[in-house]
């Protein structure tokens, strides 16, 4: 008799997750700083926006990628057959790449004005630009076409075939760039390489879900299915559309209000510590589908989760932006050299805590999601929109980039605050916990003043801040409970 598949790990799934999505850090480390001497700061920063264009396009499918996790998951009953959810996987990607396609050629038409009027980028520049944006514009379809496939993966947690597949995009955002410098700094030949590994990402995605789910050969797209999607994703559209909204405002307004170059400044620092993502994002992946089933039990299943998972981030993300913000001139330095030595020191040092508390906050926000209620997300989000744009607009005009990571990071604090204080009566979660990750933040920006306060070169106190950081963990693990250690071991049955 054929032994059964084990459950999956958080731990164990995570960490593969972790490690794959590690190689994109290690890749643009090496590859910041020659891109920077050989791209020039106009080129990077435009790459940068081309990045961000696209982070924007990734989430930018209405709240279905998630929606559909939550129901072939099986968190969602009113889908009672394997043809009936096939039908409604099928409409779901129908309906994204068409999305997708109308969101890419308004793209693609809006980009010459962007380039030459906004951006006001240099004459000799324009042409290049104007074709890299076109470009990468019309392969928004494939971003958004993949995350359907991708949600039908996750919830059968197939977490090393998603892992394996979107490896070589991820690290192709800087190795692609790297690896064309020997024999062209061309934008748009840049643009239509990296257009070629989203394409194939999307195909191998959709080839993979088609073996995994029943009769989804037969499957065709229907109308009927369209308003229970709309309706399933309806608040995390949301919360998809305006949370990077949120994260990529601060560049965009740089790049209108001060200049291309500036966005370059800005953008070295925010790739270096904004990396310290994939650590909640390798977590949330099997954090997710887990929350969805458990969410059918209350809160007595849920608090464990949410527990672990919290601190399980909590553990990995605060030593990291401690010490980041405690070295950052050398940190920026290995990035980007000398040129980074002014105003993005202080940039990342802000950074560094708005990123520990995001991290921290992308566990009560994914629970709330998986647990059905998307709503209090979104009404979240709504309300921050206005006032974040007002604070941004104001600050990138009196204190430039200074002034946006700032903002930014005051957002992310009240934002993870709101977030674990709607996510307590879902899933309550020990004082200590809450305590444990708001001196966590704190030793961030303890660590980021010293740094700032040492460089004339004392190296008592640095020595003495690193020491805390990295005992930070140590800390946090030893005060985990047997219901973790059970949820560490394994998160949920085969789907």
């Amino acid at each position: 008799m054929a032994t059964p598949p084990m459950p999956p790990s958080l731990l164990r799934s995570g960490a593969f997750s972790l490690v794959t999505s590690a190689a994109p850090l290690v890749v643009a480390l090496l590859a910041l700083p020659l891109l920077t001497r050989q791209l020039g700061s106009e080129r990077l920063g435009l790459l940068a926006l081309a990045w961000a264009w696209l982070g924007y396009a990734t989430l930018l499918d209405f709240g279905l990628g998630r929606a559909l996790t939550r129901i072939v998951a099986g968190a969602e009953t009113d889908v009672t057959t394997p043809r009936e959810l096939a039908e409604m996987v099928a409409t779901a990607h129908w309906l994204l790449t068409v999305v997708g396609g109308f969101v890419g050629v308004a793209g693609a038409l809006m980009a010459p004005w962007y380039v030459r009027d906004v951006l006001e980028v240099s004459d000799s520049l324009q042409a290049d630009a104007i074709l890299s944006a076109v470009i990468f514009a019309l392969t928004v379809p494939a971003v958004t076409g993949a995350s359907i496939p991708r949600a039908v993966l996750e919830a059968h947690q197939q977490f090393r075939v998603v892992n394996l597949i979107r490896l070589p995009v991820s690290v192709g955002t800087f190795a692609v760039p790297l690896l064309l410098l020997s024999f062209t700094t061309s934008l748009s030949v840049i643009a239509a390489t990296m257009a070629v590994l989203r394409v194939s990402a999307w195909w191998q995605y959709a080839r993979r879900a088609r073996v995994t789910l029943p009769q989804s050969d037969a499957a065709k797209p229907g109308t009927r299915h369209l308003h229970p999607l709309l309706r399933a994703g309806a608040w995390m559209t949301v919360s998809n559309v305006l949370s990077p909204l949120l994260t990529v405002a601060d560049r965009f307004l740089i790049g209108s209000a001060v200049s291309v170059s500036a966005v370059a400044l800005y953008a070295v620092p925010w790739e270096a510590v904004t990396k310290l993502w994939i650590i909640p994002g390798a977590v949330t992946m099997v954090f997710f589908p887990a929350v969805s089933r458990a969410a059918k039990d209350g809160a007595g299943a849920l608090s464990p989760l949410y527990s672990a998972g919290s601190r399980l981030v909590a553990l990995l993300v605060i030593p990291a932006c401690a010490l980041a913000a405690l070295f950052a001139p050398w940190l920026l330095q290995l990035a980007g050299g000398t040129e980074y030595m002014g105003s993005s020191v202080i940039v990342l040092r802000f950074l560094c805590v708005g990123v520990a508390a995001n991290c921290i906050g992308v566990i009560p926000f994914s629970l709330l999601q998986a647990s059905g209620r998307a709503r209090w997300t979104a009404m979240l989000h709504l309300m921050e929109i206005v006032p974040y744009v007002a604070l941004l607009w104001i600050a990138v005009h009196r204190w430039g980039i200074v002034g946006a990571a700032a903002v930014w990071t005051l957002r992310t604090l009240a934002d993870t605050a709101l977030l674990a204080w709607r996510a307590q009566p879902v899933a309550p979660l020990s004082a200590t916990s809450h305590w444990g990750n708001v001196l966590g933040v704190s030793v961030v920006a303890a660590c980021g003043w010293i740094g700032t306060v040492s460089t004339g070169g004392a190296r008592g106190p640095l020595a003495a801040a690193a020491l805390i950081s990295l005992l930070v963990p140590f800390v946090l693990w030893s005060q985990r409970t047997e219901a973790e250690r059970l949820v560490l071991g394994t998160v949920g049955r085969r789907a």
